[in-house]
């Protein structure tokens, strides 16, 4: 019976296994997600691809963070050689070449395939250049040029040998190696081939100029220094020989840019403008900005532009407006942007008496003198804005928490004047180590002093002027200790373009001030940023807008009047009273400071937005 029962109950389990079987050969088929390895991999792509896209955008410090959090999470990824490659550079960049040095040497300790090798090397004779150890540097440059390198490296490599050269006063090397750069600039930066150009010509002695012309008659390049020798003869008075030189200029080559140049100059169509701005060097980026933007309002006017690289010196800058003010064909000076050169450029121009309009923040640089003006968007004003748009809500007490840096104490330091020049009460100042994410005693010495008044918040506004990733670090910690509902304000650091997903979200709400806005719908401001788009194909920012601006100011000063002089000026530029389409310039204060009319701006919805 029990045989005859498992007989049973087998036959009924295959003829279902029988019926189930077909059924599953011939259904749809299952989904089935990603898997495990999938994810991991769709994962560390995106991170990677994250970090690329800031760094191709120059945003250095986001950049940097992204890859050492790739490189913290899959240390022998995919990418992992290319992030350690890009940390090495973005490490120098951001101001450590020693580590940078480091770093790219042990890389090359980890025998990388050819193509990173060649980039590492590279980067260590460039990291030793930054450091000024020239002998270094050109050794290990001048063994990569015997390797097979692609073009753009090409021209870098010749370019940076060309920029030892020149540091090391052998301007006929120099030259001949930006020769060599010149066969691959299809490949390599215009900008920096051209600000070379310029400064080799600047220091090459008249004899070494025309040593070069002669030795290379068919190169195109020569044309540049024949034009700077006919220049040189024509600031010195000699006639006939600016005139030769110019005539051997055209009849070398007549199609060049230099040729067209040096006939404006020579008619007199030209009014020679300089311009101080840093164009290498930690405020490098900055400096191309504002040197886009001037060059974009002088396109196709009477103004010629000379671009002179500014260290933050001001012992030097002060030299270098003295030399400038010695040439009668200067008629004015814009810049420096740092707060050194500035304060070394501003009393050299009044006592030379030639009008300087400063691009610095730095106060009462004005003080000077009567031929001193400055145009940028100051700490005084951005505070000013904000403390106008906190007593419009009724908001009379306020807390700072700053950064211990120089900027830092700067801005709280104005805070705390404009507060107390418009009667209201800032009842807290907490500083933090610019280095930190850790704002635990800041947060705790608020609260504390936030809650010290019964019934009533300690303070409705707090101010913190710093970057964005530091603002969002302190707002996401803000809920813990009781401060959620205080409005944040900050300066125009927070105006980025591109801000992370985590720091928008955290700085939701803030209020900030800035003297540029890219969504303005005014035709002139579009105009600009359209024509900005077209030439250097990327967004402009309050930089190049302020280059921009001084430009079109002076010109407005001008008028048609070409042949106006040096002591005529200061008068013209306090009677330009806006420029026309471009709403932040208003004019200048007695003190010969800009007006401006600034921008308030939020965070909404993770994008940068007027203020309601």
């Amino acid at each position: 019976m029990k045989s005859h029962q498992r007989k049973l109950l087998c036959g009924i389990f295959l003829l279902c296994l029988s019926l189930w079987l077909p059924a599953c050969a011939g259904g749809p088929a299952v989904f089935q997600g990603p898997t495990y390895q999938e994810r991991f991999q769709r994962a560390e792509e995106n991170l990677f691809q994250q970090a690329e896209e800031s760094y191709r955008h120059q945003v250095y410090r986001q950049a940097r963070a992204q890859f050492a959090t790739y490189l913290d999470r899959y240390p022998k990824g995919e990418h992992a050689l290319t992030a350690r490659l890009r940390l090495a550079e973005l490490v120098g960049l951001l101001g450590d070449w020693r580590d940078s040095l480091r770093r790219y040497q042990a890389l090359l300790v980890q025998q990388p395939q050819k193509d990173i090798a060649l980039k590492v090397r590279y980067g260590v004779g460039r990291a030793y250049f930054k450091q000024g150890d020239l002998q270094q540097a050109h050794r290990v440059l001048d063994s990569l040029t015997a390797d097979e390198l692609p073009p753009d490296m090409r021209f870098s490599t010749q370019a940076l040998l060309a920029e030892i050269a020149l540091k090391e006063g052998q301007v006929p090397q120099a030259f001949t190696r930006l020769r060599l750069a010149s066969k691959d600039l299809v490949s390599g930066d215009r900008e920096w081939f051209e600000d070379l150009k310029t400064r080799i010509v600047e220091q090459a002695t008249p004899e070494q100029l025309e040593n070069l012309a002669n030795l290379y008659r068919d190169t195109p390049l020569s044309a540049v220094l024949l034009l700077r020798l006919a220049k040189v003869a024509q600031k010195e008075g000699r006639t006939e020989d600016a005139q030769k030189w110019a005539e051997t200029l055209k009849e070398r080559f007549p199609e060049s840019k230099e040729a067209a140049t040096l006939d404006r100059l020579l008619k007199g169509q030209k009014r020679l403008v300089a311009c101080l701005l840093p164009l290498s060097g930690e405020f490098a980026n900055p400096g191309r900005h504002v040197k886009q933007g001037m060059e974009l309002a002088a396109k196709g006017t009477f103004l010629e532009l000379d671009f002179r690289d500014t260290a933050n010196d001001q012992g030097v800058a002060a030299k270098m407006v003295q030399d400038l003010a010695a040439d009668p064909h200067v008629l004015a000076i814009l810049g420096p942007l740092s707060s050194a050169a500035v304060q070394g450029a501003a009393p050299a121009a009044q006592e030379a008496k030639i009008p300087l309009i400063a691009l610095s923040q730095k106060a009462d640089i004005t003080q000077a003198g009567d031929y001193v003006f400055q145009t940028f968007l100051t700490a005084r004003q951005q505070v000013r804005t904000l403390m106008r748009f906190a007593l419009e809500r009724g908001i009379k007490r306020f807390a700072v928490l700053y950064p211990d840096s120089g900027y830092g104490q700067a801005m709280m330091q104005q805070f705390l004047q404009e507060a107390q020049n418009q009667g209201v009460e800032v009842v807290d100042q907490e500083a933090y180590s610019p280095s930190t994410r850790d704002f635990a005693p800041a947060l705790a010495s608020l609260k504390a002093m936030y809650q010290q008044d019964q019934g009533s918040p300690g303070f409705g506004a707090l101010f913190i002027p710093d970057d964005a990733a530091a603002v969002a670090a302190v707002a996401g910690q803000l809920e813990a200790y009781g401060l959620r509902n205080v409005q944040l304000l900050g300066t125009n650091l927070l105006h980025a373009p591109d801000l992370p997903e985590l720091e928008a979200r955290a700085l939701e709400g803030i209020i900030f001030p800035d003297a540029f806005f890219a969504r303005d719908t005014s035709p002139a401001v579009q105009e600009f940023i359209t024509a900005y788009r077209q030439k250097y194909n990327e967004n402009p920012d309050y930089l190049a807008a302020q280059g921009y601006a001084v430009v079109r100011l002076l010109l407005k000063a001008l008028g048609k009047d070409k042949n106006l002089q040096r002591a005529d000026l200061p008068k013209r530029l306090l009677e330009v009273k806006e420029l026309p389409g471009l709403p932040w310039f208003k004019g200048f204060n007695n003190d010969r400071e800009a007006k401006l009319s600034l921008y308030l701006l939020t965070i909404k919805n993770g994008a940068v937005q007027l203020a309601q």
